[in-house]
């Protein structure tokens, strides 16, 4: 630890460890610390990982900041009491959801519980025609009653999402307004906040979930303030959002829903990142970490980000990268299911966390399994920051090898051959599902487990390169130092493109463009630094989903470019869906505009990371166990490695973040840009 160091931070909440990453700008350093989470109180794990790089925080320039606390609210349905207010005549839009079947030929199947019942849903006297105009003013003198049934029925938080607000949001802000002046205590959500699209029970569902989440992201944050500002740092807190970029904390206080990804994101962007610096267009980024396991991909150097997605059944309207989640992590617990072996998604969390963690686990996971077969060194786990103690996962692993009547060995391998092959499926997922092919990929592997399960998972799907990040097990809280101020907004048309005015759809442009740069100004962006990037929304007509068609810089919306649009758009839902329709007609959806503030860190050269190599203990020779037999295995440390030196498998590579497993039939090397790049021996037949 050093008080003179000036750090630009990145701390990523996990569900077993906080990872944090620090650049120290003035000595071009790379700086690393690990430590458990604390569920109870997670800001009190942030602070511990900041005390491990410096114990003056005033020197820290920017903090930026993964957390799962609104994800977590939202899975476990944890969140605020919230109430819906919507307009009279339309109280069942949100509890009715589409008439379409999810799962066609699943009988059993139901709609997740909605987060508002229908009892607290509010029809309040209101109505705009499609233009937005008034047809039904606010009555506020009716929102006294509303305002005495909230009281009563203890609500925490209100969305409000009434029909055409998104196109005249002039009723929503009035009672939005209402309820601040005369009910402080609760969190008010307007769906013009966070949604100006089209589509009632998507529109609807989202501003829920915003408002569900909201309060409890506010009370963290405001937790976590306090504690920074106890340690002398006086300076704006940024959180990683879902679409890739950053907001500030006082933004996203109001826009939870923006920053529900937030925590596995960071991995997605460093993905991109290493994209570009590798000179490798196609990557699968695989993040495992105590908890979850997490896929994105990086297509043609870019993260694929959808405008559209569902999370647990509920459909959420912004941008955001493209990731599937499952639970499988190193924490997962192994289970009997009258005999069939299950992996998850139950985890043993950071607390008591698994059985070698001597915390109080009784139950077997897979971070157990792979201290049985040797795949650990319970002697330099986190860089021999943490002691674990192999007994206590022998004895377990034991105990559920009896209900199979299996050896300890074969019980462990079995549990990791259940969750390799569910991250596989996971990957299948995200790529044949959609028709893309994962053998055109490099799998890019990161989080605390990742790497010592990623060669297993390549060759379950027949990708030949694995690439194993500097600080892979932090790569999250990497990815966060290269984000930029990030904030999207859009406007609704649903016109013909043969009635659009052009000028029209200038001037809303230029409007939002505005607006975003007033947020950005507000979080200390200077002008310089601020990017515009528009698109149009186009489909055919008729349809109700669009594709988004990015506009040149050099293009402005007027009828001169309409033709190259239409051309834009007719390619583009060529290469999405395979085929296109030149000749129907067409018509503009939204307009949308994405804006980015670049704060990035930018190094000339690389920074060094700074290595804890104290508590390593030497390079030593140890059994594993690979496919029915233990080998002598070699134990290497990485940041000890030579870049000119081939490592031939079985080989494990530790260090502070993270462990590697190279199997036998691969070789591991470190390259130019300090990755390490694990490839199938030729002719050989990997283990």
């Amino acid at each position: 630890m050093d008080t003179d160091r000036t750090l630009r931070v990145g701390v990523d909440i996990g569900g077993t460890f906080t990872d944090l990453v620090a650049i120290d700008t003035e000595r071009n350093e790379l700086l690393l610390a690990k430590s458990p989470s604390t569920p109870s109180d997670f800001s009190v794990g942030v602070i511990e990982v900041l005390n491990e790089v410096s114990d003056d925080f005033d020197r820290i320039q920017i903090f930026i900041h993964g957390t799962t606390a609104p994800l977590n609210a939202f899975l476990e349905r944890k969140g605020a009491r919230t109430a819906l207010l919507t307009t009279k005549g339309f109280g069942d839009v949100y509890v009715i959801r589409r008439g379409n079947r999810v799962r066609m030929y699943d009988l059993q199947y139901c709609n997740p519980e909605p987060l508002v019942p229908r009892s607290l849903t509010y029809e309040i006297e209101e109505r705009l025609d499609a233009k937005g105009n008034v047809l039904t003013p606010v009555d506020e003198g009716d929102l006294f009653q509303v305002l005495t049934d909230l009281r009563e029925q203890e609500v925490e938080s209100a969305a409000i999402c009434f029909l055409n607000s998104y196109i005249n949001p002039v009723h929503e802000q009035a009672v939005a307004d209402f309820l601040r002046r005369n009910a402080p205590e609760i969190f008010v959500a307007p769906s013009y906040d966070i949604c100006r699209e089209w589509r009632e029970f998507e529109r609807t569902s989202t501003v829920v979930i915003n408002a569900y989440i909201a309060p409890i992201l506010k009370k963290y944050l405001d937790t976590l303030a306090t504690s920074l500002k106890e340690k002398g740092f006086n300076r704006k807190i940024f959180l990683m959002q879902s679409n890739g970029g950053l907001i500030s904390a006082d933004e996203a206080q109001s826009k939870a829903l923006l920053s529900l990804m937030s925590g596995p994101i960071g991995a997605s962007v460093g993905a991109k990142v290493l994209s570009k610096r590798i000179n490798q267009p196609n990557l699968i980024c695989i993040d495992m970490g105590g908890t979850s396991f997490e896929v994105s991909l990086v297509i043609n150097g870019k993260e694929a980000v959808v405008s559209e997605t569902e999370i647990e059944g509920f459909p959420v309207l912004t941008p955001l990268v493209d990731i599937h989640s499952i639970g499988a992590g190193g924490g997962s617990i192994a289970w009997n299911d009258a005999g069939a072996l299950h992996v998850g998604p139950q985890s043993a969390g950071a607390e008591p966390g698994p059985a070698c963690y001597g915390m109080g686990g009784e139950e077997a996971t897979v971070t157990d399994a792979n201290v049985v077969l040797g795949r650990i060194d319970p002697d330099n786990f986190l860089g021999g920051n943490m002691q674990l103690n192999a007994g206590l996962s022998h004895s377990v692993v034991t105990e559920l090898s009896k209900t199979f009547t299996l050896s300890v060995d074969k019980m462990a391998e079995g549990i990791l051959a259940v969750v390799n092959s569910k991250m596989a499926n996971a990957i299948r997922t995200m790529t044949i599902s959609k028709g893309i092919d994962p053998r055109g990929f490099a799998l890019v592997a990161n989080g605390g487990a990742g790497p010592m399960h990623a060669v297993f998972i390549a060759r379950e799907l027949g990708i030949e390169t694995i690439i194993v990040p500097e600080v892979a097990g932090a790569f999250s809280a990497w990815g966060m130092l290269r984000s930029d101020i990030r904030h999207d907004a859009s406007k609704s048309f649903n016109d013909s493109f043969g009635d659009i005015r052009w000028e029209k759809v200038q001037d809303s442009f230029i409007g939002l463009e505005r607006e975003l740069e007033n947020l950005m100004h507000d979080e200390g962006v200077e002008r310089k630094q601020m990017r515009y990037y528009r698109y149009l929304d186009i489909r055919y007509v008729g349809q109700e989903y669009f594709v988004s068609v990015p506009m040149s810089q050099d293009m402005t919306p007027d009828a001169q470019y309409a033709e190259h649009f239409k051309q834009d758009f007719h390619e583009l839902y060529q290469q999405t869906y395979g085929h296109s329709n030149p000749e129907e007609r067409v018509e503009l959806a939204n307009i949308r505009v994405e804006a980015r503030g670049e704060i990035a860190a930018q190094q000339e050269r690389q920074p060094e990371l700074v290595a804890d190599l104290d508590r390593m203990q030497s390079s030593r020779i140890r059994p594993v166990y690979f496919d029915g037999e233990h080998l002598d295995t070699d134990f290497r440390h990485r940041t000890a490695l030579n870049p000119k030196e081939s490592l031939q498998g079985p080989v494990v590579i530790v260090e502070k973040s993270c462990t590697t497993v190279v199997p036998p039939g691969y070789i591991a090397q470190i390259d130019q840009f300090r990755n390490l790049l694990i490839e199938k021996q030729d002719g050989s037949q990997a283990r």
